[in-house]
């Protein structure tokens, strides 16, 4: 995957994370609860620990995420 902000080609790969990871509408939660009406969980369970798919650019050091590929 080439990056859409400098040209680069992307390393494929995943984030992980001890806990879920929570993509939240708006300004950041002062106080954070799992299931939240504004947040959206992004990662999938795995029996070793939450992941998603995506791509790194060592150039610019971004990370594109793939929602569709997260839990919903």
């Amino acid at each position: 995957m080439k990056c859409p902000y400098c040209g680069e080609e992307m390393v494929e790969g995943y984030v992980q994370s001890a806990n879920q990871i929570y993509f939240n509408k708006g300004s950041k939660a002062r106080f954070f609860a799992a299931g939240d009406l504004r947040s959206r969980n992004l990662t999938r369970v795995s029996l070793r620990a939450p992941y998603i798919k995506s791509y790194l650019c060592e150039g610019c050091q971004k990370i594109i995420i793939d929602v569709g590929r997260g839990r919903r």
